[in-house]
């Protein structure tokens, strides 16, 4: 299997059946099907404008989009055609999710955490914190602060042990869609070796 069809797959695995993901498409099998075709477009999208970081032998993806000139776009246009063709009538709850969250996003220069998976079969054992953690020490190093959006209680509890907080209001998605949490963290001062 190449190392986009690991990254596609652990995509997948980790967020096909969660609520945000039923919120957006509610059967299964359709759901599956657009998460492989948006994620086979969000990857190298991001590898362009930002970067894919791959660990735990592929069991772990983070997906950062780059910030610094302003709120980033995950896919271009082509890929919200491509998008659109794959969810049908589903678009709609990807459009309504995509303007709360630029409206919210900050202008501020940031590396932006657009996704982090872990597949299911190391989920809760301290692999995704531990991944997130090198990714962001090599932000603190370039002194660049972290936004990111998180998908339910439990996500959010573990970025703020992470150095992340609060900021804004919560936001809500329509139609009894599930609640994200933006997050912001500042570049921790890192200490020149002597």
């Amino acid at each position: 299997m190449s190392g986009d069809d690991v990254r596609i797959r652990t995509l997948v695995r980790a967020f096909a059946d969660d609520e945000f993901a039923r919120w957006l498409v509610p059967d299964q099998q359709h759901r599956h099907e657009v998460y492989r075709g948006w994620f086979g477009m969000v990857v190298p999208r991001a590898e362009q404008h930002g970067e894919v970081i791959v660990g735990a032998d592929g069991l772990a993806v983070q997906v950062w989009l780059s910030g610094r000139d302003g709120p980033p776009s995950i896919l271009d246009e082509e890929g919200d055609r491509r998008l659109a063709e794959l969810a049908g009538p589903r678009m709609e709850r990807f459009r309504e999710f995509g303007e709360l969250t630029a409206a919210n996003h900050p202008a501020e220069p940031h590396q932006y955490l657009a996704m982090i998976a872990v597949d299911p079969s190391v989920q809760s054992t301290g692999v995704g914190g531990a991944e997130l953690r090198r990714a962001l020490q090599r932000w603190d190093a370039e002194g660049l602060p972290s936004y990111l959006e998180a998908s339910s209680a439990r996500s959010r509890n573990l970025y703020l042990r992470l150095g992340f907080r609060d900021i804004g209001t919560p936001m809500v998605l329509p139609h009894d869609g599930p609640t994200m949490y933006p997050m912001w963290r500042d570049a921790a001062q890192v200490s020149a070796p002597t």
